[in-house]
């Protein structure tokens, strides 16, 4: 019995003596770690917004007229052609308004033809009887008045023109009313939404009200994505960025894009920050299975490819302490990385710029070559001033590849 319990505390020394040994045959160095040198990159800094995917062109066709549909004669997902007829509105009323604005029409030109008798009849009679007077057979009162019966005459002629002028455009607005019972297509493109049924009634509104919308018609030959830039970030975003766009149903797919528009005035929602509509033209859109109003994630890149290069390290590599000055103008904390010099790790302070997804600059504290401690995440985030690390070699050999 005593000589089981013998081996069983050899094993255990054996087991707490082996790493030390190995511990000590490094010669001391306990931690190993992945380093990468300080050079020259062009940061790609970006902003991140969400949005949803949008056709470049869409129309919502709404009623201009009250009436009751009478035909449909699309589904959704025709397509269509510019100037295609797409629904038919009861026509009765505007119909009527079209023959009554006719009647007013034939009236109004009767009566010019009546006025235009009457005042020939008082030209003739005035031509009479200023010959009359020149002989001195008639007199004077009795010429003025009938100077002015002709007058009056000619004054109910014009009265009747421009009443025959008020009648035709009372008789085009009333044709207009009646072409607007038939709903056409603004453009070519593929029927996405119907809003009503036949027999339901429209109305021309601005509420929202069931019937107060009919159609939509979307342009399919191309894709955009439209995002919100929270009004922190609106003034980086111009026109002509580059933009990468990632459709929530797809989320292995990644649309590149460019800034097509930039909305001048905010959108706000109660209890929101103020945001920018942006749209983005889309490129690679042609395997997308697309139904409008899909949910997406957008980068867009605010600087370009011709911009200059910076010394950066890698995001990963920086540390945040917070920084023991507490006045005001101080800053609440302070950057640091380790450098690695001569199997230690050095501790050195740094000034932060800009950053992309991967590295972020620095504007001091570092030089181009030196090398600087970037993993293992957990390894640096324990790193003491001046302890001994050793390079991983073999990480470092496959991140230069």
């Amino acid at each position: 019995m005593a000589r089981k319990q013998w081996i069983v505390i050899g094993v255990i020394v054996a087991l707490i003596a082996l790493p030390v040994a190995l511990k000590l045959s490094r010669g001391g160095t306990d931690k190993l770690v992945d380093v990468e040198s300080v050079a020259g990159r062009a940061l790609t800094p970006t902003v991140l917004a969400s949005g949803a995917l949008t056709y470049e062109s869409q129309v919502t066709l709404a009623p201009e007229v009250t009436g009751r549909v009478t035909e449909i004669l699309v589904e959704e997902g025709d397509q269509v052609t510019r100037d295609q007829l797409l629904m038919r509105l009861d026509p009765a009323a505007p119909r009527a308004a079209v023959e009554q604005s006719q009647a007013q029409v034939r009236q109004a030109r009767l009566s010019i033809d009546r006025r235009q008798v009457d005042f020939d009849t008082q030209v003739a009679k005035t031509k009479r009887f200023e010959a009359l007077r020149a002989q001195g057979l008639v007199d004077a009162n009795s010429l003025a008045e009938l100077v002015s019966t002709r007058n009056l005459a000619e004054v109910d002629l014009r009265t009747s023109r421009e009443q025959l002028s008020q009648a035709l455009a009372q008789l085009r607005q009333a044709q207009e009313l009646l072409a607007k019972t038939e709903i056409r297509s603004p453009l070519t493109g593929k029927v996405t939404a119907i809003y009503v049924k036949v027999g339901q009634t429209a109305v021309p509104s601005f509420s929202g009200i069931a019937g107060s919308t009919l159609i939509d018609v979307a342009d399919t030959t191309s894709i955009d994505a439209e995002i919100n830039v929270d009004e922190t970030d609106i003034a980086l975003v111009r026109v002509g960025a580059e933009a990468r766009v990632v459709p929530a149903a797809f989320p292995d797919k990644t649309l590149l894009g460019t800034v097509d528009q930039v909305a001048i005035a905010p959108r706000q929602q109660y209890g929101q920050n103020k945001s920018y509509p942006v749209r983005i033209r889309l490129a690679n859109t042609a395997d997308v299975i697309f139904h409008p109003g899909m949910s997406c994630r957008a980068e867009v890149l605010t600087n370009t490819r011709d911009d200059a290069k910076v010394l950066a390290v890698p995001v990963q590599a920086v540390r945040y302490d917070d920084n023991p000055d507490k006045s005001a103008q101080a800053e609440k904390s302070i950057a640091s990385v380790f450098v690695y010099d001569a199997g230690r790790a050095v501790k050195r302070p740094v000034s932060t710029g800009t950053a992309d997804d991967s590295h972020i600059a620095v504007t001091s504290g570092l030089k181009e070559g030196e090398q600087v401690i970037v993993g293992p995440a957990k390894t640096v985030l324990f790193l003491v001033d001046g302890e001994r690390v050793g390079v991983n070699a073999r990480a470092n050999l496959a991140a230069k590849k």
